[in-house]
């Protein structure tokens, strides 16, 4: 049987026998011994049922979940031995927090050694890597993706109406320069950061939900409590997306307040500004406090560089040798330890390297200098590639779900400029006012040849929609205006005057000629991103759309978007589970992201202002500013019943009048990893921005069999 051949019921047979099979010869150690496995954290049952979807038999995971308790004692990890005994390290017992987070539910107890090596495609931020390393205030657990539990956090409460959250931290749990972890972190990021003009003009829309900024209690050095003025029955799920340099609410206070002038000293901060080459004391600052310094992008800024920021990740950068590749190892105070006490993480050390493109990417897969190839990375139009070089190389292909990149969406814009801010009125109205455009545009696309010729069959074709697991999924929003009409397609064109010209070129009801220019960031989006692109182009110039498309890189690809120059932007669609979903919905309703997707980047603007009176803003129309109350209500209420009917509400209008355009409800995720490599994701699971990549479950703990990788 030929690859394009493969039904999707072998591919994951192929995929779940590779993983399943690897994880099964992990049992029976102790770090120093055999693996020893654990059966008591979880109890799992298996449910057969039949979907209509994808007209196959699925497996639905229901967890009950068991408590675990602390070990009595804890092990120190060899590679840290030494540092103690010389005195450069205080010993384990008080670089742990009192109550440190214990990680169960994995198949063995690992064994400690061994370095993961990693790619990524730009020199500084590491986009296939920071899952490893983004440790989130509260999570979603691995067994079901719907239970929010505590991780860097202790535990938390809400009042029944959902507008007091109180948040216990961990007592003891340090910052990976040493430094306790306490409410001070939490009261500098909110006085001195959020609520400073000089810095930004008003907090995040989460904390300034109801139309006023909550109100922040510190209780004690190690509790706060947020109140705000309308109920936030959701807020715990917003929580799983921060950690601690990601949006909030704690960062390293002791070292962000060096580039503060209520703290610094007057001529440091002088000189560290001169020194980062940029302009005031704002700038050096929001560079220190940007997203993911030090676990997603290692910038240097002056005398400093991104090894120098406090960190509670599992790992740490600790050098920088050349452009683009960073040597990570093992955090000393790491918080986490696993059901026998021995302090996570088993791996050593990391080696992030950068590659200029996706072909110097397969190079090294076969030169098996990668031990995981992550989400960004891999691609099922690749999978041919993947299953013929891993007999002989050192990885096996693993069964995941996508929820990522290969859903590939394309943006066309519902408000369009030109350089100087000049709107283009004919095409604004076109699309903003008449849906048959849009509805046109989509079953203008063969999605079914875009899956045979790209995804050999194995995706779940469809119109962007939550996805199939999700308890907001109805079968009608993935079929909504997807299937191939072309004919149907140029019938909705003519009714609303883009007419054929002599030449079989359409133009607008304004005269002027349908042309329509879809520009991408390729690989950054997803590795067939720029072929998918091309084959888009292709369906619209046949109903007489003059379109084109053009890879850019992704810094000129989001100022173009943030100033509305784009009249077609494509993105992955990721945030489609129930993980996600209800807290990011910008690729259905324009609410973020406004430099990656989202049908309108102006809207999304408008959405986002504190005051949306302000000069430049372009104030949506009625019917998107419904669309943004129901969102609210899902945001507000405590009930998750009526939260999904909520959003429901929001997908049963797009199912009339859609507002992007996609590709595929769903498809499998070949990633990569060492032949050796223990503790992994079980076969099926999902993978993308929804999971924050591998750190849902819970890297730390993977490990290698007998410390060394194949």
């Amino acid at each position: 049987m030929s690859i394009r051949q493969m039904k999707r019921r072998e591919f994951l047979k192929v995929s779940a026998t590779a993983l399943v099979g690897a994880v099964a010869t992990a049992c029976g150690a102790a770090p120093t011994a055999a693996p020893q496995v654990i059966k008591e954290t979880q109890i799992v049952k298996e449910v057969v049922k039949e979907t209509q979807v994808v007209k196959e038999t699925v497996k639905e995971t229901q967890v009950v979940q068991v408590t675990v308790e602390v070990p009595k004692g804890f092990t120190e990890p060899p590679m840290l031995e030494e540092r103690v005994k010389a005195g450069k390290l205080p010993p384990i017992t008080d670089r742990l927090p009192e109550n440190p987070f214990v990680v169960g539910g994995r198949e063995a107890i690992g064994v400690y050694g061994g370095e993961i090596r990693m790619s990524h495609f730009d020199p500084i931020w590491m986009v296939s890597n920071y899952d490893l390393n983004s440790e989130r205030l509260l999570q979603y657990s691995d067994a079901d993706y719907r239970t929010i539990y505590a991780n860097v956090l202790e535990s938390y409460e809400v009042t029944p109406d959902g507008k007091e959250w109180t948040f216990y931290m961990r007592k003891g749990l340090k910052w990976s320069d040493g430094t306790p972890m306490t409410t001070e972190d939490v009261r500098f990021w909110w006085e001195d950061w959020q609520l400073n003009t000089e810095i930004q003009s008003a907090p995040g829309w989460q904390f300034r939900f109801g139309g006023e900024p909550m109100k922040v209690d510190i209780l004690n050095d190690f509790t706060y409590k947020f109140t705000f003025a309308v109920p936030f029955g959701n807020f715990a799920a917003h929580m799983t997306r921060w950690h601690s340099n990601s949006g909030g609410p704690i960062y390293p206070s002791h070292f962000l307040k060096k580039f503060h002038p209520k703290y610094a000293d007057p001529a440091e901060l002088e000189q560290a500004v001169k020194d980062a080459n940029v302009e005031g004391w704002v700038n050096l600052f929001n560079n220190w406090s940007g997203w993911g310094v030090g676990s997603w992008q290692g910038p240097t800024f002056g005398s400093l560089s991104a090894k120098d920021y406090p960190q509670i990740n599992a790992w740490i950068i600790v050098d920088n040798p050349s452009d683009g590749l960073y040597l990570w190892e093992r955090n000393p105070y790491y918080f986490k330890v696993d059901l026998a006490g021995n302090q996570l993480p088993y791996i050593d050390t990391l080696r992030y390297d950068y590659v200029a493109n996706l072909e110097a990417n397969k190079l090294k897969i076969t030169q098996a200098e990668l031990d995981i190839v992550g989400m960004h990375d891999v691609t099922i139009a690749d999978y041919p590639f993947y299953k013929e070089n891993e007999a002989n190389s050192n990885y096996m292909v693993a069964d995941m779900s996508s929820c990522m990149s290969d859903r590939y969406v394309f943006f066309p814009q519902h408000y369009v400029a030109d350089a100087d801010g000049n709107p283009d009125e004919g095409w604004n109205d076109l699309i903003q006012n008449h849906p048959e455009f849009m509805q046109a545009l989509s079953i203008a696309i063969d999605r079914d040849e875009i899956n045979e010729s790209k995804f050999y069959g194995l995706a779940l074709a469809g119109q962007i929609c939550p996805h199939p697991t999700s308890k907001y999924y109805k079968p009608k929003y993935g079929s909504a205006w997807a299937t191939y009409d072309p004919a149907k397609a140029e019938e909705l064109l003519d009714s609303i005057g883009c007419k054929k010209g002599p030449d079989g070129k359409r133009v607008r009801p304004d005269g002027k000629p349908l042309k329509i220019l879809i520009e991408h960031a390729g690989p950054r989006v997803g590795p067939s991103c720029a072929e998918i692109s091309e084959m888009i182009t292709t369906y619209w110039n046949a109903i007489g759309i003059e379109a084109t498309s053009k890879e850019i890189q992704e810094s000129l690809y989001g100022e173009r978007m943030n100033t509305h120059q784009v009249y077609c932007g494509v993105w992955h669609a990721d945030r489609c589970t129930d993980m996600l979903l209800h807290i990011q919905p910008q690729w259905f309703i324009p609410t973020a992201d406004a430099a990656q997707g989202t049908c309108c980047s102006a809207w999304t603007q408008w959405y986002q202002a504190a005051d949306k009176t302000a000069e430049g803003l372009i104030e949506p129309p009625q019917w998107i500013k419904d669309l943004y109350e129901y969102f609210a209500q899902m945001t507000s209420v405590v009930s998750e019943d009526e939260r999904v009917m909520w959003g429901q509400k929001i997908f049963d209008f797009l199912a009339e009048r859609p507002l992007e355009i996609g590709i595929i409800q769903s498809c499998p995720a070949p990633l990569l990893f060492n032949k050796n490599m223990r503790n992994l994701p079980r076969p099926g699971a999902p993978i993308g921005w929804d999971t924050y990549g591998l750190s849902t479950y819970h890297p730390e703990a993977f490990y290698y069999e007998g410390g060394v990788r194949a």
